[in-house]
């Protein structure tokens, strides 16, 4: 015996079945509601029950005014590991950096996070990274200076990598505290930079590394373009 698929069912399996055949690929616009109705032959109550459905899922983003578009694949946060690249790569993508700037500062709140001397000078490695080619963080990292000099530090440039940088100074973090929050995104360099309007909310994680010695390392600002980014915890009972 043959069962008649449900209209709005069928319209969510030709999506999916798009999507996953690369025929839609992440940030492509879907077909409207007018569309969909005529080639169904539906109302746009059943189109608009499969696209709920289909953003409820995470496959489709609707957007007001402009339409709805295929999602993109976020960056599932574990937190199983202190490196962001290596969380990246372990799902797959191509990684990527640019730094922004690299300077040299006296910032007294600054200090206080890293229990240091608030006239100690610090250096701050700025850079955005990239997954896929796209732009998903902006990160600024904060170091004394009597651990990492301003020249250690552009070895960034050749490294790639900010925490292969440390290693190469003995610099070794072994755990980490992160703060996550929601912030808008008010610098236009950085708005700028990760491809977002000024004043867009973003995940804000303020991390502070340790050492085996549990001393801190390094002081941690990240702007996560909440499109590209989650985060998952385990509890165990």
């Amino acid at each position: 015996m043959e069962y008649k698929v449900a209209k709005y069912i069928q319209i969510k399996q030709d999506i999916i079945s798009a999507i996953k055949s690369g025929e839609l690929q992440p940030g492509d616009k879907v077909d409207s509601e007018s569309v969909l109705k005529k080639k169904y032959n539906v109302s746009t109550i059943t189109v608009r029950k499969a696209f709920n459905d289909l953003i409820n899922e995470g496959y489709l983003n609707g957007v007001q005014g402009l339409g709805t578009f295929v999602a993109k694949k976020q960056m599932i946060r574990g937190l199983t590991s202190i490196s962001f690249s290596d969380e990246l790569l372990q799902q797959g993508y191509e990684i990527g950096m640019h730094v922004d700037k690299i300077e040299e500062i006296v910032n007294a709140t600054i200090a206080d996070k890293l229990e240091i001397p608030q006239d100690q000078s610090i250096v701050c490695v700025r850079r955005i990274r990239l997954a896929n080619n796209e732009h998903i963080a902006y990160q600024s990292s904060f170091v004394d200076s009597r651990l990492l000099s301003l020249e250690q530090a552009k070895k960034i440039y050749e490294n790639a990598s900010f925490y292969k940088t440390l290693k190469e100074n003995k610099i070794v973090p072994v755990w980490v505290n992160e703060n996550y929050s929601v912030k808008e995104v008010n610098d236009n360099n950085i708005a700028k930079l990760m491809n977002i309007k000024k004043g867009t909310d973003t995940f804000f994680v303020k991390r502070i590394a340790f050492n085996e010695f549990d001393e801190i390392i390094e002081y941690a600002e990240t702007y996560f373009n909440k499109d590209w980014y989650s985060v998952t915890v385990n509890i165990k009972i």
